[in-house]
């Protein structure tokens, strides 16, 4: 009834249950909160929700010492919205001791806040939601808005206001949904500003609305230092990698590294190899040797990493490219990918990986959410990727991108990507490590 937003019958159902005057189970009591949250949304609750969301909470707290996480989230949502957020708090924070509060937990509460007035404690809600990696939803960034429009009147600060909003999507590198990427645009458009969506191209980061470029935000020497001392601490010994290869393999790595790097490039030579489908052992061969002889032309120093098995492919092409090449070889049954990424960053910012996998669950398990930001945009500026085609070598070659494909500002225009439909659906989704560039919101002063 509460999904389908068959609110009547459910408040039927409702009154039948308190004339019964029976203790309500645990299921009951989650099923009334929500009910009253989703009615909260339609109308104002009358005061027979509000007393029981009140009661619900006293009564659960003598009851319990510590409440199961459904009903902590359900219990949070129903006193946000009859502006209870002193007690929404608590029990955010009691979620906290045990779990980690939902995205909507975190962004009801700040939403609440809003509506309160309460800016301060709502950015200290909102900064506590950046660490816990829960980017703000929708409903937050509408109270947001709806708060700095209500607060404010002069044009000049409501602007100050609404950069401010600007400056939290860049900061946390956020990718806001195309619900709030249209509010964004009708505030800026409002202050008199050219708002519209847009794309952004490739190969140089310009933005078709405004022709400006986006930035390429390199790593800066002390957070390219940050990532590399994290880089062996998550990636190698804080994973899984000792159950699949040797602790005396490693360390002969590692030693090998530091005595033949610094490279200019790393290439991994499985993902190569299979780069136009796993066909032959020659057309993996053929492949690999394309590359290697693409980055000897442009007198790169390279490493070949790879498992021990490809040295008994066409052994003529593998013995001229070792010949011309470093390589270290490690055994079949070892995972690869951390070597690969431990090799570029521990041989120099200047150092860039070949390679088409995306690393997603490398960047999962450093864990901290700064880190991952790091990562990502080191990988934006340092992996080169292969793609099948019809040419003559059968495989094209794409560079790293020349910008960085986040939330920025350019020389007072603010270019913010969003959600599109088509992304929430799947649909036109390319494959090459990039952020879809179609989605952009590009916001400039006249």
């Amino acid at each position: 009834m509460v999904q389908r937003k068959k609110f009547d019958a459910a408040n039927s159902f409702v009154c039948y249950i308190n004339k019964k005057n029976e203790e309500l189970s645990l299921g009951a009591i989650n099923g009334l909160l929500m009910l009253y949250y989703e009615m909260s949304k339609e109308n104002k609750l009358i005061d027979e929700g509000k007393t029981f969301i009140l009661k619900t909470y006293r009564d659960l707290y003598k009851k319990y010492k510590v409440l199961d996480y459904t009903t902590s989230e359900k219990l949070l949502h129903a006193l946000c919205c009859i502006g209870e957020w002193e007690k929404a708090l608590k029990v955010l924070d009691e979620i906290n001791l045990s779990s980690v509060p939902s995205h909507s937990a975190y962004s009801t509460v700040i939403a609440t806040l809003l509506k309160l007035n309460k800016k301060k404690k709502s950015m200290e809600v909102i900064e506590k939601s950046i660490l816990a990696r829960r980017p703000l939803q929708d409903d937050a960034y509408d109270a947001w808005i709806d708060y700095i429009l209500r607060k404010y009147k002069d044009k000049k600060i409501i602007e100050k206001y609404a950069d401010e909003l600007c400056l939290h999507i860049i900061n946390t590198y956020s990718t806001i949904s195309e619900i709030t990427a249209n509010k964004i645009k009708d505030l800026y458009s409002s202050l008199g500003w050219k708002a519209n969506y847009t794309k952004i191209t490739k190969y140089n980061g310009r933005c078709q609305s405004c022709s400006k470029t986006l930035d390429c935000l390199k790593l800066s020497d002390e957070e390219f230092k940050t990532l590399q001392s994290n880089i062996k601490d998550k990636l190698i010994i804080g994973s899984d990698l000792f159950l699949k290869t040797s602790p005396q393999e490693l360390e002969k790595f590692l030693n090998f590294i530091e005595k033949t790097g610094p490279y200019d490039i790393i290439l991994d030579a499985l993902n190569v190899s299979y780069s136009i489908g796993k066909q032959s052992q020659a057309t993996g061969a053929k492949a690999l040797h394309i590359v290697v002889e693409y980055f000897l032309n442009q007198n790169k120093k390279v490493l070949i990493l790879g498992r021990k098995h490809i040295l008994t492919w066409k052994k003529n092409l593998i013995g001229d490219m070792l010949s011309k090449t470093s390589s270290f070889f490690t055994d079949n049954l070892s995972q690869d990918d951390p070597y690969i990424i431990t090799a570029a960053i521990f041989s120099g910012s200047h150092t860039d990986i070949v390679s088409k996998d995306l690393l997603r669950g490398h960047i999962f398990k450093l864990q901290d959410e700064y880190l991952r930001i790091l990562f990502k945009r080191w990988q934006w500026q340092h992996q080169w990727m292969l793609f099948k085609t019809n040419n003559k070598h059968g495989l094209r070659i794409q560079p790293p991108l020349v910008f960085t494909p986040c939330p920025q500002k350019n020389n007072n225009s603010w270019h913010l990507p969003y959600k599109g439909e088509d992304e929430e659906l799947g649909l036109n989704i390319v494959n090459d490590g990039t952020p879809n560039l179609n989605n952009w919101l590009c916001l400039t002063p006249n």
